[in-house]
């Protein structure tokens, strides 16, 4: 039986955002009952190089803004040769120049509008995004569905002005073969962090969490490009509180993030703006309880099987983890188990990629 197509049209198949990386899991997945098609308005990256390999084709076309009637008229054709009944679009700008590029087709495919950004403040978007935002509010009433990655992301869209019959939330998923729990408990307790350092990472809050905790039997490991005593943002933060590397592990950019899960016992997140935290989710998988700040998704991904605090709040971030250190062995080993089920249940790709599929099959 011939496979049906699906083209997935997404803004820039270079980088490693979550719905970059979705993408990749979702055309894996699901390669054994769809033909799938990549068209990147920007550029495409060897970072997907196996998962563009597995693609009927993929097509990068270049835009750059000031081409962008051309792009829509290369998209355009594109879509008029290959002919798919449904396109899945990810992010912004593929989302608006798809929806723009079908105006008009006599065969018009479904367009699926795919949403990974939250928009807990439109007004310090970038000016591209604001346009991207401002041109989508007009044209959300046209794609066939709308798929967003939170629910939190979801809402805050709504406010905005977003309007559409059929808005759908899907998570992001994981491999949960690539996470495993570690069941072993490290003494002292080692609390991990994993983020680049930015703004939307809340690292002041981060450090005067480790400072508020220096004097406790705590080691914390802190994952990300920029996490370094060489940035000297990080380096100042550091000697403000007057930290020991002894206690505190600066690790920078890490490739193997499963064994970095795998070395901790608790993760800790101190972001001041997410949608929906993909780490949350990984360290779960690794059956890490979470102590997070209330942004995004982190509540519905986290439950009760950690702690939620708010944003800002390192006072409330440090007690959170002195109440998990004080747990006793076998409270610890049970919320192991339930992060871990939460994930399986809710999270892994599998799950997430009939969800998907099931959007897909409603387009008629």
């Amino acid at each position: 039986m011939n496979k049906p197509l699906m083209v997935h049209v997404i803004t820039n198949f270079a980088g490693v955002g979550g719905a970059e990386v979705m993408l990749a899991h979702l055309i894996q997945f699901t390669e054994d009952q769809y033909r799938h098609v990549v068209i990147s308005l920007i550029k495409t990256s060897e970072v997907y190089q196996s998962t563009l390999d597995r693609c009927q084709s993929h097509y990068a076309l270049g835009w750059n803004g000031l081409n962008t009637l051309g792009t829509i008229q290369k998209l355009r054709g594109l879509l008029k040769q290959l002919q798919p009944k449904t396109v899945q679009c990810w992010m912004y700008h593929a989302n608006a120049l798809t929806s723009l590029s079908v105006l008009g087709l006599a065969q018009k495919p479904n367009v699926v509008w795919g949403i990974h950004h939250s928009l807990a403040s439109p007004k310090d978007e970038s000016i591209s995004t604001k346009i991207a935002l401002g041109l989508s509010k007009v044209l959300s009433k046209h794609p066939s569905a709308i798929i967003y990655c939170a629910h939190s992301s979801k809402q805050q869209h709504g406010d905005f002005g977003f309007k559409n019959t059929n808005q759908y939330v899907i998570a992001n998923g994981v491999f949960l073969d690539k996470f495993q729990p570690n069941l072993e408990l490290n003494k002292p307790t080692v609390i991990g962090f994993a983020g680049r350092y930015h703004t939307a990472k809340g690292y002041p809050y981060l450090f005067e969490t480790m400072g508020l905790l220096k004097d406790k039997n705590i080691i914390f490991k802190i994952a990300g490009g920029g996490a370094s005593l060489d940035n000297p943002e990080v380096k100042t933060l550091f000697e403000q509180y007057q930290l020991d590397t002894k206690k505190v592990h600066l690790l920078d950019q890490i490739s193997d993030m499963p064994a970095f899960y795998q070395s901790i016992d608790a993760f800790l997140m101190t972001s001041i703006t997410e949608g929906f935290p993909n780490v949350l989710v990984e360290a779960m998988a690794s059956g890490l309880p979470c102590i997070s700040t209330d942004v995004g998704d982190a509540k519905y991904i986290v439950q009760d099987l950690g702690s939620i605090v708010p944003p800002r709040n390192a006072q409330a971030l440090a007690n959170a983890i002195l109440t998990y250190t004080q747990k006793s062995e076998a409270e610890k080993q049970v919320l192991k188990q339930a992060s871990r089920e939460r994930v399986e249940q809710n999270f892994s790709i599998a799950t997430v990629s009939r969800q998907y599929m099931q959007v897909w099959s409603q387009q008629v």
